[in-house]
């Protein structure tokens, strides 16, 4: 047999093979993109997004609520409040409304206020603050050591406690038919004041215990 049409064949034969090879083991392309991801377990799947929100800002500050003394009267006692940094007059008055928390009022701290009155409004004119009011329903309704304690507290938060305003008298008006008007405010000692005549909290020495 010819030695060089043995080696031709044997030639050819390897490049068939090699060809037939190479399409077996290579990797088909499609004629459009296709989603090549595939699911990963949980711990392989990144982090999720997480925004963590400062917590805002806050302040404390003092209300007054009352406390029944054995065998005497209602007193004042003032309690600690968690208010936002940027509360006003209003938020700090509006927390008396609020009245006792579970706690205190297990350590026998009461309110005489019920549900029914807000704040809507504060204005500081020198040493007065206008406290204005959207009704009177929370405020105890009769002639009563309650009702009278229900502004002591209002009063002596505003004159007392509220730190970085300087008051010294307050006067109260309410809401009605449309308008602000100005009440007269019961006090516990001294004469009953006229209608938008201002108070301070000397008007409820009965409710202020003698080591203040």
């Amino acid at each position: 047999m010819n030695s060089g049409l043995t080696r031709r064949r044997l030639t050819v034969s390897v490049l068939g093979i090699s060809v037939m090879l190479a399409a077996a083991c290579s990797i088909p392309l499609d004629e459009a993109p296709r989603e090549l991801s595939a699911e990963l377990p949980d711990a392989l799947l990144p982090a999720g997004s997480t925004t963590t929100e400062a917590p805002a800002p806050s302040e404390s500050v003092e209300i007054f609520l009352a406390r029944a003394v054995a065998d005497g009267p209602m007193m004042l006692e003032a309690v600690g409040r968690e208010i936002a940094s940027d509360g006003s007059v209003n938020v700090i008055l509006d927390r008396v409304f609020a009245g006792p928390t579970a706690a205190e009022q297990e350590a026998d701290l009461v309110s005489p206020f019920a549900e029914g009155s807000s704040v809507v409004g504060t204005i500081l004119t020198g040493t007065l603050l206008e406290v204005h009011l959207d009704s009177l329903d929370g405020f105890p309704q009769d002639d009563s050591i309650g009702n009278r304690l229900a502004y002591a507290m209002l009063v002596c938060t505003a004159t007392e406690l509220i730190v970085g305003a300087d008051i010294e008298e307050v006067r109260i008006l309410v809401q009605s038919d449309g308008s602000l008007n100005p009440i007269s405010i019961p006090v516990s000692d001294g004469d009953p004041p006229t209608a938008g005549e201002p108070v301070n909290c000397s008007g409820y020495e009965s409710f202020i215990p003698e080591d203040n």
